[in-house]
Formats: C-alpha cells, structure tokens, sequence
C-alpha cells in the first residue's frame, strides 16, 4: 500500500457549490489524472480539515461522496484507500 500523497490540495478557486462535493469531486480528478493510484491511501480526513481549514464533517461528506462513487474504500483505522479511476 502506498503512502498519502501529501502534496495534493483542492484548487479552491474552482470550489462552486456544495464544498464537500466539490473537495470530492477534486480529488476524483486527481485519481484519473494519476495523482492518486489504486492502492494508494489518501491524507487523513483530519489533515485535510486542517490543512485547509474546512470543518471535519465538510471533508467526512467528501470521501463518503467518494466512496458511494465506488473510487475509495475506508480501510478500517488504516486510511481510506484508492480503488479505482473511474473511465
């Protein structure tokens, strides 16, 4: 498994609407655009909160939106882990 790439963040100038959508929809780029592979693990709900100063629940509605999205899964107290690229 993969370390967290780190150095992502959302563009916040394309943040339009709903933030978590938005955040969610980001990263779903990200995963395409090869910035986030299978298998890798993304940073923490926590570090992304904090580094971007959105409330926890914001960026918890973004990788829930991931998930239903069938791109990530929740691995347990371990991360939440890349799935897929969607096509």
């Amino acid at each position: 498994m993969a370390k967290a790439r780190y150095h992502w963040r959302p563009d916040f100038s394309r943040i339009n609407g709903p933030v978590a959508k938005a955040i969610a929809d980001q990263i779903e780029e990200a995963i395409g655009g090869g910035i986030f592979r299978p298998g890798d693990r993304l940073p923490t709900q926590q570090a992304i909160a904090d580094s971007l100063g959105f409330h926890l629940n914001t960026v918890y509605a973004a990788f829930r939106e991931l998930g239903l999205r069938g791109l990530t899964q929740g691995a347990g107290g371990r991360g939440t882990i890349v799935l897929k690229a969607r096509r």
